[in-house]
C-alpha cells in the first residue's frame, strides 16, 4: 500500500478515536511550484553546466521511492539558423528559444500513464545546470549537520554527447532562509539551491501523473453527451440528464440553450448556465492529487470506493462510458480545503478531488434545474386548451413566423398580439422546487392542455391546491413541481380571466 494511502488510512483510524471528521493533512498540502527555472537574477555560484539535450537519465533515490526520467528522444543538432535563433533569445531576455526539436522525457516507473508534460519538461532543463544562491561550507568534515550524511535525495544525472559523465547531487535539509542545502557528492563542498529547483528530487514518482483524468475536447470535437446518472445513497432517486437532440444541436460546454433536460427525479428542463458542470463536467476533470497508481484492492476499499458516497456515469451516444466513483470525504472541521477520494472505471489510479472538481456529490435537482414549468417556443404550440373551474378556453395557432401566425379561440378569430402577450406571461410560471409527493395535494385550480408541431411529446400541465401557501404542479398527471400560491392568485387566475379584456396581463406577484 502507497505510503499517501497509509495516511489517509491512520488519518481515519485517529480521527475515528477523536470522534472527529476524516482529515488528512499531506493530502490538503498544496501542489510545490516547479514550475520555472531559476534566472540569471536569482543565481550567483554556478555548480555545472551541461547540455540538457545530453540528459540520458535523472535517477533519484529519496524517502518515497525515488523515480527514474529518461529521454525518449535526443534532439536533433540545431542548424545554424536555430542556434542563432537560440542565441539571440537569450540576449533579448535571457531565456533560450523553446524548440519543436527539443528532446523529451519520460518517467519510466510510470509506464503508459499520462504525465504532466510541464513537470516532465522543467525538471531535466533545471537538471542540466545548477546555480546555487550561497556558497555555505567548504572541506566539510560533518554532512549530518546540513542534512547530506543521509540526504533526503541522491540525484544521479548521466550525460552522453562529447562531455560524456554522470554527477550525483545530495540534497539536505531545508535552510533558515527557506532554500535547501546541496553539494555534489564527493566534492564535500555545501551550497543552498533554491527549493523550486530541488523539492522535487524529495517527491513520489505519482507527483509527475497529470492530474486532468480526462481531456477536454475542443468544443467543435465534443462527442454527444447521451446521459449523466447520479446515484446517491442520500437520495431516494437518481438524478439522471438526458440528451435532448431538439436543443438545436448545442452539445458543446457553453451556448445559448441547454443541450439535455432532466428526466429524474421529475422532467424538468435545465439551466444553461448553472447545468454545463454537471453535465459535461466528466470532460476536464482534474484531480488535485494522485493517491495511488495501480490501487490495490485494500487501497480502494479504505478510500471508500467500494461503497462510495455518489457514483456519477456518463455515456455517450458512441456508448462509451465513463464511471467516476467519489468514495469518502476528508477536510478539516471548519469546511476549509473539503474534498473527497475518487476512481474512474478503466483509469487505474485513485485520486483526490477538491469539492469544486465534483459537483455531483452535493448537488440537489433544484441547481441545475431550469425555473420554467412551460418551455415551448409559441410557434411549436399548434393548441392550448386551458381549463378552469369557470371555463374552457380552446386555442388554436397556425403559422411558424410573426407574418404568418394567427389563433382562434373556441372556433373564432382572436387577437393574435394579445394571445402572444399572455403566452409571454404564462411562461413565467416558476418551477420553485422539487416535489415528488402528492401529500397534502386540494382540488385542481387551473390546467393547460398543449399539442405541438416540432416532434415532442404534447403535455398537460396542472396547478393543485397545497398546503403551506404552496401550489402542487403536476406535469403529463405526475407530481413534479412546488411553487407560491401567490403566483396562482395573484398572477395566473387573473391572467386567465382577463383573456377577452383589454387590461394588461401581470407578470409580477
Amino acid at each position: 500500500m502507497s505510503r499517501t494511502v497509509k495516511g489517509i488510512i491512520a488519518g481515519v483510524a485517529v480521527l475515528v478515536l477523536l470522534g472527529g471528521s476524516l482529515l488528512a493533512l499531506k493530502l490538503t498540502e498544496p501542489k510545490p511550484d516547479t514550475s520555472s527555472s531559476v534566472s540569471d537574477e536569482d543565481t550567483g555560484i554556478t555548480l555545472y553546466t551541461e547540455d540538457y539535450n545530453n540528459i540520458s537519465s535523472i535517477a533519484v533515490t529519496n524517502e518515497n521511492g525515488g523515480y527514474t526520467i529518461v529521454r525518449t528522444k535526443k534532439a536533433e543538432p540545431k542548424s545554424e539558423a536555430e542556434t542563432t535563433a537560440a542565441a539571440e533569445s537569450t540576449e533579448t531576455d535571457g531565456s533560450a528559444a523553446a524548440s519543436e526539436n527539443s528532446s523529451t522525457f519520460t518517467v519510466s516507473e510510470l509506464g503508459n500513464v499520462k504525465l504532466d508534460d510541464s513537470l516532465i519538461g522543467t525538471l531535466p532543463t533545471n537538471a542540466a545546470s545548477l546555480q546555487a544562491t550561497k556558497l555555505i561550507e567548504e572541506n566539510v568534515s560533518d554532512l549530518s549537520k546540513y542534512g547530506l550524511e543521509k540526504p533526503k535525495a541522491e540525484v544521479k544525472i548521466t550525460f552522453d554527447g562529447d562531455n560524456a559523465r554522470e554527477l550525483t547531487l545530495l540534497v539536505g535539509d531545508d535552510t533558515p532562509a527557506g532554500d535547501v542545502y546541496v553539494c555534489i557528492k564527493g566534492e564535500n563542498i555545501v551550497y543552498s539551491v533554491s527549493s523550486s529547483i530541488v523539492k522535487v528530487y524529495t517527491y513520489e514518482k505519482e507527483y509527475f501523473v497529470s492530474l486532468v483524468c480526462i481531456d477536454k475536447p475542443e468544443d467543435k470535437d465534443f462527442p454527444i453527451i447521451d446521459s449523466v446518472v447520479i446515484d446517491r445513497p442520500d437520495l431516494e432517486y437518481d438524478i439522471i440528464m438526458k440528451y435532448n437532440p431538439l436543443s438545436g444541436g448545442d452539445n458543446e460546454s457553453g451556448g445559448t440553450s441547454a443541450s439535455h433536460i432532466m428526466t429524474s427525479p421529475v422532467n424538468a428542463y435545465l439551466n444553461v448556465s448553472d447545468s454545463v458542470k454537471y453535465t459535461h463536467g466528466m470532460f476536464g476533470l482534474k484531480a488535485s492529487s494522485v493517491l495511488s497508481l495501480s490501487p490495490s484492492d485494500e487501497e480502494l476499499e479504505f478510500a471508500g470506493i467500494n461503497k462510495p458516497l455518489c457514483t456519477v456515469t456518463t455515456t455517450l451516444e458512441n456508448g462509451k462510458v465513463y464511471n467516476l466513483k467519489i468514495g469518502i470525504k476528508y477536510g478539516a472541521d471548519d469546511g476549509s480545503q473539503t474534498g473527497y477520494t475518487g476512481y474512474i472505471e478503466g483509469i487505474d489510479a485513485l485520486w483526490l478531488f477538491n469539492a469544486e472538481s465534483i459537483p455531483w456529490v452535493s448537488m440537489k435537482p433544484e441547481d441545475v434545474m431550469s425555473s420554467m414549468v412551460f418551455g415551448q417556443y409559441i410557434y411549436d404550440v399548434s393548441s392550448m386548451t386551458v381549463v378552469t373551474d369557470n371555463e374552457t378556453l380552446a386555442f388554436v395557432n397556425s403559422g411558424d413566423s410573426e407574418e404568418n401566425y394567427s389563433v382562434t379561440l373556441n372556433g373564432e378569430q382572436f387577437d393574435t398580439e394579445r394571445y402572444k402577450k399572455f403566452f409571454q406571461a404564462l411562461i413565467k410560471a416558476p418551477a420553485e422546487e422539487v416535489c415528488i409527493s402528492d401529500e397534502g395535494i386540494g382540488k385542481r385550480l387551473a390546467a393547460f392542455i398543449i399539442t405541438k408541431n416540432n416532434g415532442t411529446p404534447d403535455e398537460t400541465i396542472e396547478f393543485y391546491e397545497a398546503t403551506d401557501r404552496k401550489v402542487i404542479i403536476k406535469k403529463d398527471s405526475i407530481v413534479s413541481f412546488k411553487c407560491r400560491s401567490s403566483f396562482l392568485t395573484k398572477a395566473l387566475l387573473p391572467n386567465i380571466a382577463n383573456i377577452k379584456g383589454t387590461g394588461d396581463f401581470i407578470t409580477n406577484w
